[in-house]
């Protein structure tokens, strides 16, 4: 019975990448191989990265006989990307999955349930752990010969590590569904709390050089409180540097105990916090006058509210727009910054508007919402197709949320631009209208994209949002919507056209593109969606 369930969860993921619909039988190789590339990328960006870090801080330390606080960091490193990368998927694939009472109306011991889906979070956890714990020994056997013994003690412990991340996000993600029980506005909590997390993280992130430069020079201090402080993390790195077996014992005492007795609380539980009812509103009826719209409109308020009672859908496709607030609130309170930008870039004088298009336009295509909207209807989607509706009405609902959360934040930040930077009419024109027609551009591709690549079998929202393949390809081509033009206009074209032609031809071509995608929606698409499912 375990074995059907861990089973079903492979299953599910392979079939959320190579899903077949009725329009295309199976994916052919050539797509399967930009898969792989898409993979492969992704990969060597995460690798390249972290063994940059390990590289700039590991003669230091480990000349200085400090080798165990250099693979204390890279464990500290590994821990905190892992509760990072999995707290919230944690909540939503434990106690938020959709299948949750379909499982446990069967003779199944919630234990089973529960092992399966953590074993599906540890691989997880494994991945994230690679990407970091990997280029950190790549890194210290090229500057220093390493022994098998500690080769075979950092196996271990690769193995070990995981565990006490993905304790802590269990633990977290059962805090979370339990207040939610209690709360009335959950989404508002948990959507504040996460963009909070985010904040911070954020801080680290534009902070990092100097604490970088801090630790190099302080990392005697530093390796004190960890050796006092944090002892499973001192184990760690001496348990490798040392040979320490003790170490290595210690360590699998921290990882496994407190794992296990998370888990023997989480099975005890666990019926009772995922058939909880979560924070029900109670309203009181009002007699008022009935309400009359169209069916677009009533389609874009279903949009709405289910964009607004979803936290994940908020936080994770729409924070570019938090993006495009900061800087059309930056251009408007500096508004010295375009000229502290001339003073250090003098020769981009001429092509200053054109720079602040690119960074409205890089920061909109960083908005994914409509790219999901599909599979987020997941077993509800016979409803939709019942309607008496037009099936290009349903997908053009989902293109107008991405407009209506996305284009104010545009034109907000257009209009800034044009408030802190002195511009002809037409280079104002050009400034309101290229980034909303690229909005548009996005809006319209994203539904397109999820109408091609729908996934409707998902156990809980956070699969669909953060890891179908629809949103993958959306957040690559968007990006790749943005970074084309500029590359081809300063590697090509800068000496053969202006700017402002050049700009012009792109809101051209965006501009057709848009009207070729909403006569696809009105047209094949329609019939596309009414045999979804």
């Amino acid at each position: 019975m375990l074995k059907a369930l861990i089973t079903t969860r492979l299953c599910s993921l392979y079939n959320s990448v190579f899903y077949k619909t009725p329009f295309k039988k199976s994916r052919n190789i050539a797509f399967r191989i930009f898969i792989g590339f898409f993979v492969l990328y992704a990969a060597a960006s995460f690798l390249f990265m972290f063994g940059s870090f390990f590289y700039s801080i590991c003669k230091p330390m480990v000349s200085s006989g400090f080798a165990w606080l250099y693979f204390s960091i890279a464990a500290i490193t590994a821990i905190t990307l892992c509760f990072v990368g999995s707290v919230f998927l944690t909540k939503a694939q434990l106690f938020d999955a959709q299948d949750n009472d379909l499982l446990m109306s069967m003779p199944i011991p919630p234990g089973y349930i529960l092992f399966s889906r953590i074993l599906l979070l540890l691989a997880v956890n494994y991945v994230f752990e690679f990407f970091v714990l990997v280029p950190a020994i790549v890194v210290y056997c090229i500057n220093f010969r390493a022994t098998a013994g500690e080769i075979v003690i950092f196996a271990a412990e690769f193995l070990l590590l995981p565990l006490i991340p993905l304790t802590l996000s269990c633990i977290f993600g059962w805090l979370l569904a339990v207040i939610s029980e209690r709360l009335r506005y959950k989404s508002f909590f948990i959507t504040f709390f996460s963009l909070i997390i985010l904040g911070f993280y954020f801080y680290f992130m534009f902070q990092v050089n100097r604490y970088l430069q801090s630790l190099i020079q302080n990392f005697s201090s530093i390796g004190e409180k960890i050796r006092n402080y944090v002892s499973p993390l001192y184990h760690f790195g001496a348990a490798v540097s040392d040979k320490n077996v003790l170490s290595l014992a210690v360590l699998l005492l921290c990882a496994i105990v407190p794992f296990t007795v998370m888990y023997a609380a989480l099975s005890h539980n666990f019926i009772r916090i995922a058939t909880a009812k979560k924070g029900i509103t109670r309203v009181r009826y009002r007699e008022q006058p009935m309400k009359v719209s169209s069916p677009g409109a009533a389609l874009l308020k279903k949009e709405l509210l289910r964009f607004s009672s979803t936290p994940v859908y908020i936080l994770n496709t729409a924070l570019g727009v938090a993006f495009i607030l900061v800087f059309a609130a930056a251009l408007i309170i500096y508004r010295d910054i375009p000229d502290m930008f001339i003073n250090e870039f003098p020769q981009l004088t001429p092509y200053l508007y054109t720079i602040l298009i690119a960074i409205i336009c890089f920061l909109s295509s960083t908005n994914f919402i409509s790219a999901p909207s599909i599979s987020l209807e997941g077993k509800s989607l016979w409803i939709l197709q019942s309607f008496p509706v037009d099936g290009s009405d349903v997908l053009l609902a989902k293109a107008k949320l991405h407009m209506v959360i996305c284009l104010p934040a545009v034109i907000l930040a257009s209009l800034a631009c044009i408030i802190a930077v002195e511009m002809s009419l037409f280079q104002i024109l050009l400034t309101l209208l290229l980034p909303a027609t690229f909005t548009v551009f996005c809006a319209l591709f994203g539904v397109i994209i999820n109408l091609q690549f729908p996934k409707f079998d998902w156990i809980n929202e956070t699969v669909v949002i953060k890891q179908s393949l629809s949103t993958g390809i959306a957040m690559l081509s968007f990006m790749a919507a943005t970074a084309i033009p500029v590359l081809v206009y300063v590697f090509l074209l800068i000496k053969v056209i202006s700017s402002e032609l050049f700009m012009l031809i792109c809101l051209f071509v965006y501009g057709i593109l848009c009207l070729l995608m909403y006569r696809y929606l009105r047209t094949k698409g329609s019939a596309v969606f009414s045999f979804l499912g």
